[in-house]
């Protein structure tokens, strides 16, 4: 059983340093010229997140999330958070890189499980919330597009990057 335990945990050490290692590079993909780029675990405070799950709709998967905060070159900070939400019935991985305004600036899905829906996936599809706050309308079918056969991934990104747009306050004012 020990043995068993001791697979499962180096498994899943390994699969989850190849996503923290593709995140970073995505960003430093998104930054080539940034200054610097710090990467630590949020632990979200437990009344932020009752309070954020009850707002947004949807839970965390865990009660800390990754984060990064990037310098660039011209002195603007950009902060990322990597986060996953339930798709049908895998987890779907995606980033999301705010400004320091509090406002969207880039999705990333970082890994797609799952059979069908990955159109999720597509740029065109995630530059739509670019700009988005807190205080946008995340209404799939009016404000959001809907994709045909990736119902449940649509609304479940959808409600994973506004779920973020709240979170995103606490972390920018703990990094000032």
């Amino acid at each position: 059983m020990n043995k068993l335990i001791y697979i499962l945990f180096f498994i899943s050490t390994i699969f989850c340093s190849k996503i923290i290692n593709k995140t970073t590079d995505n960003i430093e993909d998104l930054f080539p010229n940034h200054i610097s780029i710090e990467h630590k675990m949020y632990k979200i405070p437990k009344d932020l997140k009752k309070s954020i799950q009850n707002t947004a709709k949807q839970k965390f998967f865990r009660p800390e999330v990754n984060t990064w905060v990037i310098m660039s070159k011209d002195s603007l900070k950009y902060y990322a958070i990597l986060d996953n939400v339930k798709g049908k019935s895998l987890p779907i991985t995606f980033l999301t890189i705010f400004d320091d305004s509090s406002r969207v600036y880039y999705n990333s899905i970082i890994k797609y499980r799952e059979a069908y829906g990955g159109e999720v996936s597509s740029k065109n599809w995630l530059n739509q919330f670019n700009a988005y706050t807190d205080s946008s309308k995340y209404k799939v079918g009016d404000d959001i597009s809907n994709i045909t056969g990736a119902t449940i991934s649509v609304n479940s990104i959808t409600k994973g990057i506004r779920k973020l747009s709240y979170l995103i306050y606490q972390i920018i004012k703990e990094n000032e």
